[in-house]
């Protein structure tokens, strides 16, 4: 049985694929956890409000970071790329987060 580093399996996911792919939202978030949208939201509000995360409003979404001003933020941040070596299968995943626009007219 796996233990939970952040108190849930969820938050320590969420936690690990924000410190390897820098800043999402959570609908993002949710759809590569594949996890429920609101429990990502309410997870994402509770890092928010004990300061682990930042975000930010663009436009209608909600951008989501790491909380570089946080008292711990360089410590979480040696923590989480420790723990992303015992799970390789979040590297594959924030390697399929695309993070610039497709070519206008391009198809698949």
């Amino acid at each position: 049985m796996k233990t939970s580093v952040f108190g849930s399996p969820l938050r320590d996911r969420i936690l690990l694929l924000l410190s390897l792919i820098g800043d999402s939202y959570p609908s993002e978030l949710a759809d590569k956890l594949d996890a429920p949208l609101f429990s990502v939201q309410r997870t994402v509000d509770a890092l928010q409000n004990s300061g682990i995360v930042a975000s930010r409003p663009i436009g209608t979404i909600r951008s989501v970071q790491l909380d570089r001003t946080w008292y711990a933020a360089r410590e979480l941040r040696v923590l989480l790329t420790r723990m992303t070596e015992a799970h390789p299968d979040m590297k594959t995943l924030a390697a399929s987060v695309r993070r610039r626009p497709r070519r206008a007219g391009k198809t698949i």
